[in-house]
């Protein structure tokens, strides 16, 4: 069994938009070396859901999440009617609100570890050691009888 190719979005946005443009299944595959009903997949899969139906199995890095989000969605390049904007503007929204709560997520984690570590600060120090407060020291003259050393 041969070794699994990936193909980046990039490379599978150009072949759909070949096919699109009226390029055959066969000459394409031959080209790019992949099945025919590979190229119908990927065509499929563009019409369906936009870029991110090009995007592979797993789940993306975190700075191929950001830039996805960032990029702008390509028009499709056969036609662009009126249902296909509105399909890659729910698109465009639909990412947009996943990285936002995504953001979301991940601020709530962090209040949770600061509200539990100032909880854990406040019961374990004595209120004379506590972060933020004045110390007794030497030259603050506190603790001394008056009289010099």
């Amino acid at each position: 069994m041969g070794k699994t190719r990936h193909f980046s979005p990039k490379t599978k946005l150009e072949v759909v938009q070949r096919y699109a443009a009226g390029e055959s299944p066969g000459a394409l595959g031959r080209e790019y070396s992949i099945r025919p009903t590979l190229v119908h997949q990927w065509a499929v899969a563009y019409r369906r859901l936009g870029i991110i139906g090009l995007r592979g199995m797993g789940r993306p890095s975190k700075a191929a999440a950001l830039a996805e989000v960032a990029a702008p969605v390509p028009m499709v390049a056969a036609g662009g009617g009126d249902e296909d904007v509105a399909r890659l503007a729910l698109v465009t929204a639909a990412r947009r609100i996943a990285a936002l709560e995504q953001k979301i997520g991940q601020q709530a984690l962090e209040i949770d570890f600061f509200k539990h570590a100032l909880q854990h600060l406040e019961t374990s120090c004595p209120p004379g050691r506590r972060p933020g407060t004045t110390a007794s020291t030497p030259s603050s003259g506190r603790g001394r009888s008056g009289k010099a050393d």
